[in-house]
């Protein structure tokens, strides 16, 4: 898989402790893709994923993409969500999102994406990090959180449909690793709500 840059690293975390400022003035985390970059990654990915997810993964993904190109398949997934290509805080709105409906078994919970876009926003435009990035870097980062999406989001709902209780654990345990590690952010913790992902309420 690839790993998650640092910026983006140093945004989830600020976008976690901070609360949703309506008031503040939209941040562009858009960038100009060029289809060298894309063809390249993508070629990478499908190298690694051999190793990390196996064989018949890759001959599926390399099936998939040689019909439409991975962001192609990514937009038409989350088009009604209101995510769209070419923007690094649409790409982790959607992965950020995938991960915690993974984590938490909410599989049939909708979540209104918006404010957790609004909120990486405001996140990405607090990481001096990530303001200098070109739009190289920022293509980039958020076309492995794009890969990264297309993958998980096969596995769970084939183990969704298959009813495979053992490999939707599996892929909960992996998602909480996953966050944690990476981007030392419990997903276990967080509910989604009007601020975007915000600790959950203590109950008494």
């Amino acid at each position: 898989m690839i790993r998650f840059a640092a910026p983006a690293l140093l945004s989830l975390m600020l976008a976690v402790a901070a609360p949703l400022a309506q008031e503040a003035p939209a941040f562009d985390t858009s960038y100009r893709a060029s289809p060298t970059i894309s063809a390249r990654l993508q070629r990478e990915y499908l190298t690694n994923i051999r190793w990390s997810a196996g064989v018949k993964t890759r001959e599926m993904l390399t099936a998939a993409f040689a019909e439409r190109t991975p962001a192609e398949i990514w937009q038409e997934l989350v088009a009604a969500d209101g995510l769209r290509t070419g923007n690094v805080a649409d790409a982790l709105t959607s992965f950020w999102v995938l991960n915690w409906i993974t984590a938490n078994g909410a599989y049939g919970t909708k979540i209104d994406n918006a404010p957790i876009k609004r909120q990486l926003e405001l996140a990405f435009a607090g990481d001096s990090g990530f303001r200098t990035t070109t739009d190289q870097q920022r293509q980039q980062l958020a076309e492995g959180y794009i890969l990264d999406f297309l993958v998980l989001h096969a596995a769970l709902n084939d183990a969704v449909e298959r009813k495979d209780v053992a490999t939707l654990k599996k892929l909960a345990a992996a998602s909480v690793l996953r966050f944690r590690q990476q981007m030392k952010v419990d997903l276990l913790s967080l509910a989604p709500g009007p601020e975007g992902f915000q600790p959950k309420a203590v109950t008494k």
